[in-house]
């Protein structure tokens, strides 16, 4: 072999050793952290790494035995989700569906209306709002009712099978005649409509806020301030806002003559009136109403609703004041006919939910409190201690309520 032979045959081994080697080098064992599967074999993937620990700040973030029993019922606001909850944070069953609001019935089946905040930007929900649905276990449509104007934020089925739901309405001209403050008059306002209908569909009862409140007042509030786009009609003028639709239980003071606290009767929450009101379900009149002065008065507000017999506070009502000045939410616990409060949850700015929220009252006296907007729901006993807390996701949940383990057929199964 001549000098040049030699020197071209060194450039090749070169050039092997430069290609060849971090070829193989590139293909070094898998690490002992990680347990190759059939799927990661097939798959031609980037090199997998060992699985990242468990956000902390989602899931179970504290329990007592002290936490009162049940299966929590968690709709988000941007995933198309309604989880089922127990106890440990394990998410036990799960509709895919998008809800602004959803109920279980005791058949384990799910009452819901669409159109989430998320949902709002989002299809097919968009495009549902006036849609009432009602979803089986396996998330099958098992009833449906289409309004002729949207509905929104609540919903409710009656005990006689019929059910109680929000919409929205612009107020007629005719109604707006009434008006006394010129500008008020030439924008065009938004109410609320509450409308009851059978499982058939058929219109039972209906109540119009425009009808039964003064347009130029909103309540606790000052009305006055209109923005440029409502005055060029624009925008809506978002005048009632209602929140809540709630139905009196049996009570003592109703059984002690007190006909304003009639059981069917029907609690609201205007969110833009800062106020609960109560209307006589017979008359169509508001008989009660509650701002209060915790603090200054309620500011927001949302689901107002009476503690049923067999419940400590029973007869009392409670209401998610949001504060939204102060940027601290409360648990007001209210004694209907004095107006005094029974009970307060008040832990300051470390409470805080600009909108939304909600409170419901155990048997054992505890409390748990929906905190919406940071999609935490979290869970008190009468001294306002802790005793059990749960974050599902990290975004917005709609008003989380808990069911008791007995509630409905499908929850045995799951407990087994």
């Amino acid at each position: 072999m001549n000098w040049d032979q030699k020197n071209i045959f060194s450039l090749v081994a070169l050039l092997v050793v430069l290609v060849v080697v971090p070829f193989f080098l590139e293909r070094a064992p898998v690490p002992t952290t990680y347990q190759a599967t059939p799927e990661s074999m097939s798959t031609p993937a980037a090199p997998r790494r060992s699985p990242k620990p468990q956000d902390p700040s989602l899931g179970l973030l504290h329990s007592t035995n002290k936490a009162s029993q049940g299966l929590t019922l968690y709709p988000t606001s941007g995933s198309a989700e309604v989880l089922l909850v127990d106890m440990a944070g394990v998410e036990v069953h799960k509709w895919n569906v998008d809800a602004d609001r959803a109920r279980l019935l005791p058949n384990g089946n799910l009452l819901v209306l669409h159109g989430s905040k998320w949902g709002l930007r989002n299809k097919p929900w968009s495009e549902m709002r006036h849609i009432l649905r009602e979803y089986d276990w396996g998330g099958n449509v098992v009833w449906e009712h289409r309004l002729d104007h949207p509905a929104h934020h609540d919903i409710q089925r009656l005990p006689n099978g019929n059910t109680l739901v929000l919409y929205l309405v612009e107020v007629p001209e005719v109604d707006k005649q009434r008006m006394k403050n010129p500008k008020l008059q030439s924008v065009p306002i938004r109410s609320d409509v509450i409308l009851e209908i059978s499982p058939e569909g058929k219109e039972v009862w209906r109540w119009e806020a425009h009808k039964h409140l003064d347009l130029e007042s909103c309540g606790a509030r000052d009305c006055s301030r209109l923005t440029n786009k409502q005055i060029e009609g624009k925008k809506q003028y978002d005048w009632t806002h209602i929140n809540t639709i709630s139905v009196l239980p049996e009570n003592k003071w109703f059984d002690q003559g007190d006909t304003r606290f009639r059981p069917g009767n029907i609690l609201v929450f205007p969110r833009n009136w800062w106020m609960a009101l109560l209307i006589d379900k017979k008359t169509k009149e508001v008989v009660w109403e509650y701002n209060g002065d915790y603090k200054g008065g309620i500011v927001g507000g949302h689901e107002p609703y009476m503690i049923p017999k067999g419940f400590p506070g029973a007869g009392n009502i409670l209401i998610f004041d949001n504060g939204r000045i102060k940027h601290e939410s409360h648990v007001l616990e209210v004694e209907p006919p004095t107006k005094k409060l029974a009970w307060v949850y008040d832990s300051g700015q470390s409470f805080y939910t600009r909108i939304a929220g909600a409170a419901q009252r155990f048997a054992n006296g505890n409390t748990l409190i929906s905190e919406d907007e940071t999609g935490r729901v979290f869970e008190v006993d009468r001294d306002g201690n802790l005793v059990w807390s749960y974050q599902g996701r990290r975004m917005r949940v709609n008003r989380a309520h808990r069911y008791p383990l007995d509630y409905c057929p499908q929850f045995r199964e799951l407990m087994h």
